[in-house]
């Protein structure tokens, strides 16, 4: 049922100081209920229903605490000390009070729902049975209609819906804490509690009647599945004062504790859904109003990767490694049709270089509209991937494939969305939303394909932060691709193994592992993951690209490593070389040392995360570029902006390349030879696949090395010992130069080993805290990206754009008003990022700025502190670090 506030002229309660109450909890009632009712879940015909009329009722509650007389005030409140002052107070708070109306209204929705179910079954028993009509059919039909509205109180999802719902509501505003910490707080807290909350509803007295009049037209929803439902305010108020904080505090805190005994992941699941359902539709209510960012999603041909491929000439160019990543491209697309849509769980396992990104991406659009068409629900398509480095690369891709197929620019196709992203949100109507909506539906996922980080996808599965769980809902009837998999820690791979299979069965998603080092998250032999291609062995075992040479059979140190170096520049002046390195500091050296060499027709490249995004992009782009001009002997379309040179020139250039790891996976840069410090197996793999990558006439040269400073070898640094011993095992086993043919059995005696001798402490400890609903001890235990001391972010004004940036940061800083200050925060924040390095706070402790917590070289300081060629100063050998 639509409400509109003119129909009741009597409404005075606001939630926001531009709406009323009874709009903003019948919208956000209605948006929730519609994302529940558009998901295809497995958790049964019932269980679904409930959920919906759950979700609803969440919506349609989650902001009674707002009707007291305290937070009315508040509202309409304009000077901002009062407020201030009033917002400190705890009956102005609303969550709470709001947590117990949604827990008391669903209790009693499950009652009256459980009492029809058993009066219903009480009158089928009584009904005639299949001997009296002598038909099974009718028989089956009535079974199935009982079983339909059957409900039993067994500890199942049913029972949990009443805290789950009060958990949510009461975190509706802030980040989750706890199962069993929410519940004992109440327990311990109870008569403080019931004092705050019956003088937050006597203040109500005054609004009773427009308090029944919300709950009587809101909860007689024509939407509802208990078509009956009915509550009185009084009583429901009688019971959160004499009865809910008693059953919080007791009951539910007994069927809290049972979870320490499970391992059943389903609840952790339905909680993030249903928390991040009532996030998203409140969010998006209160910043976008009537509008529905999901009432017009968009269409997108299944042949949209076909078409551009063709137009590109991809199909008929039989050069280099071409044809077989046609070949890959056709084994993959051929098995769509008749793919079983049971299988779940999928793996794209093929050689670097041979076009997975593309692959990937047409793979999905058709599987997507398999699913539409057989099975009503339209995926959205999650592309996530480990490094910042390749995401803006793959998301150019994606621009093209829409750009070719005729669509203009939409973010409601295609957004970008990782924390340094634009904050820009279009439509092809060239309608281009305000900072704070654009980021509101940047956020919420708003869109037909998503490139995102693995930190935004496993952030959103594993966390109790409200901003990044609001999504969760869209991760359900996706399918997600996961680029470059093998950069999971193996600790976490029972975790990821576990949550991915309750996401695929229950939630109807399917996630795509792309890779050339496939880790051993799932058992293929087992059946539990498909390959998508049928002749894995035989693309990897054709190939002859490159060969790897072993030169670890003692290790070297910079000044004998940085000799060598010089000796083979000097000896092949027409190769490309890439060289990488451990550490920050150890690749700053061997990059002055190959600049001393003063090499002619050569052009020097250094990469590392020491240096601003702003110049690191562009170096990878230059590098591109030099290949480009060689590939295609045509400069006239190329268009560089570094001033290294004349373009023509260029062609007859070799380039050098010195970089930390940042390089090794996904980036498109290519090497005639690939020097690598010594490093787990599937770094070592994708490194090589830098190595030669389009099978050029000469075969490629990939040589490891074990360099190390006056303490340590520079890998032990960096890298999980458990890992090394691994490859050193495996290693140790090869003789001579291995064959580009050999990686793949290589790679997976690697992750054998590496599967058999983990252990999977870290694993089990986050899977105990999904199963109880330890949302904080989760956050505190999960870590993607492990950090051994702290850092600072530094602003660099390398150039004079950063100089009026940074104008426009303390301009930002200086704003009184809070809307205008996120306003001018959100318009400079992808400029501000691009000249943002991340540093260890004991180089950059004196550079934080005033009060703020961000470092800042001003152009006046840069030759104290900053290199314009390998960018932030540091002191040592050895205190660089991988950061992706």
């Amino acid at each position: 049922m639509e409400l509109m506030s003119s129909e009741f002229h009597s409404y005075s309660l606001k939630s926001h100081p531009d709406r009323l109450l009874v709009d903003h909890l019948g919208r956000v009632g209605r948006l929730s209920r519609g994302i529940v009712r558009e998901k295809a879940l497995n958790l049964g015909h019932q269980e679904k229903e409930i959920l919906e009329d759950v979700a609803y009722l969440m919506g349609v509650t989650h902001d009674l605490g707002k009707a007291t007389r305290f937070f009315q005030e508040y509202i309409q409140e304009e000077d901002e000390r009062k407020k201030r002052s009033m917002r400190s107070k705890e009956t102005t708070r609303h969550g709470l009070l709001s947590a117990f109306f949604t827990y008391a209204i669903i209790k009693e929705y499950l009652n009256q729902l459980i009492a029809e179910s058993e009066l219903r079954a009480g009158s089928e028993t009584g009904s005639k049975t299949e001997s009296e009509t002598g038909s099974k059919a009718e028989s089956e039909t009535g079974s199935k209609a009982v079983s339909s509205i059957q409900l039993k109180r067994d500890g199942g999802m049913t029972d949990y819906l009443p805290v789950l719902s009060f958990l949510a509501v009461r975190r509706h505003h802030g980040n989750l804490i706890n199962a069993m910490d929410e519940v004992k707080e109440v327990d311990s807290e109870g008569e403080r509690i019931i004092r705050v909350a019956e003088e937050q509803i006597r203040s109500m007295d005054n609004d009773k009647a427009e308090l029944n009049e919300i709950l009587r037209r809101l909860i007689s929803d024509d939407g509802m599945h208990l078509k009956n439902f009915k509550i009185d305010l009084e009583s429901i108020t009688s019971y959160i004062l004499k009865g809910a904080i008693r059953d919080i505090g007791r009951k539910e805190k007994r069927l809290i504790r049972r979870l320490g005994d499970k391992t059943d992941l389903q609840l952790y699941f339905v909680f993030q859904f249903l928390y991040s359902v009532l996030l998203d539709a409140d969010k998006t209510d209160a910043g976008l109003g009537e509008a529905d960012p999901d009432s017009d999603r968009l269409e997108l041909p299944e042949d949209l990767v076909d078409r551009y491929r063709e137009s590109r000439g991809f199909i008929s160019n039989m050069n280099g490694i071409n044809p077989l990543r046609n070949q890959i491209y056709e084994d993959a697309m051929a098995g769509v049709r008749a793919w079983n849509l049971e299988d779940r769980v999928l793996s794209l396992n093929v050689p670097t270089g041979t076009g997975k990104t593309l692959t990937s991406l047409s793979f999905a659009l058709k599987l997507r509209g398999r699913l539409n068409e057989e099975k009503g629900y339209t995926p959205r398509i999650i592309y996530a991937l480990p490094f910042l480095s390749i995401i803006d690369q793959n998301y150019s891709v994606f621009e093209d494939v829409l750009a070719h197929g005729g669509y203009l620019e939409d973010s409601r196709l295609l957004l970008k969305h990782h924390h340094l992203a634009e904050v820009s949100y279009k439509r092809a109507d060239n309608e281009e939303y305000k900072s704070d909506e654009s980021l509101l539906l940047l956020e919420g996922w708003n869109a037909e394909i998503i490139v995102t980080t693995f930190w935004q996808y496993f952030y959103t599965l594993f966390s109790n932060k409200n901003k990044l769980i609001r999504k969760f809902n869209k991760l359900a009837n996706s399918i997600i691709i996961l680029d470059e998999v093998q950069a999971v820690p193996h600790q976490y791979w029972q975790l990821i193994h576990d949550a991915i299979t309750v996401l695929c069965e229950k939630f109807n998603s399917y996630v795509i592992f792309v890779t050339a080092t496939e880790p051993l998250i799932f058992d293929e032999a087992g059946g539990e993951i498909k390959e998508i291609v049928q002749k894995k062995d035989e693309y990897f075992q054709g190939l002859d690209r490159i060969e790897l040479i072993l030169r670890i059979d003692r290790s070297l140190n910079l000044d004998e490593f940085k000799a060598l170096v010089g000796e083979e520049l000097i000896a092949h002046p027409d190769k490309d070389f890439l060289i990488v390195l451990n550490t920050i500091s150890s690749a700053s050296e061997v990059y002055r040392s190959v600049q001393g060499l003063q090499l002619e027709d050569t052009e020097t490249f250094y990469l590392s995360t020491n240096v601003v995004p702003k110049e690191r992009i562009q170096r990878i782009k230059d590098i591109k570029d030099i290949r480009d001009i060689k590939d295609t002997k045509d400069t006239k379309d190329i268009k560089r902006s570094s001033g290294r040179g004349a373009v023509d020139s260029l062609s007859r250039r070799r380039k050098v390349i010195v970089s930390t790891q940042l390089i090794e996976a996904g980036v498109d840069i290519d090497a005639d030879f690939v020097y690598r410090d010594f490093a787990p197996m599937d770094s070592i793999n994708q490194v090589a696949g830098r190595c030669n990558r389009n099978s050029g006439s000469h075969k490629g040269t990939v040589s490891v090395f074990i360099l190390r400073d006056d303490r340590r070898e520079f890998h032990k640094y960096i890298y999980d010992p458990f890992l090394i011993g691994k490859t050193l095992d495996i290693l140790k086993q090869v003789s001579g130069p291995i064959r580009e043919s050999e990686f793949l059995d290589l790679n997976n005696r690697y992750f054998k080993a590496v599967k058999k001798g983990m252990g999977d402490g870290k694993s089990q400890e986050n899977l105990s805290c999904l199963s109880q609903l330890a949302f904080k001890d989760l956050s505190k235990r999960f870590k993607l990206i492990e950090e051994d001391y702290p850092r600072v972010d530094v602003f660099i004004e390398v150039d004079d754009l950063a100089e009026d940036i940074w104008r426009r940061y303390l301009d930002m800083r200086m704003e009184k008003n809070l809307k205008e200050k996120i306003d001018k925060k959100l318009r400079i924040k992808k400029e501000f990022s691009e000249y943002v390095i991340s540093v260890p706070e004991k180089f950059a402790r004196s550079l934080v700025y005033e009060d703020s917590e961000i470092g800042y070289i001003s152009k006046a300081e840069l030759p104290y502190y900053y290199d314009m060629e390998t960018g932030f100063k540091r002191e040592g050998a050895g205190e660089g670090s991988m950061i992706i």
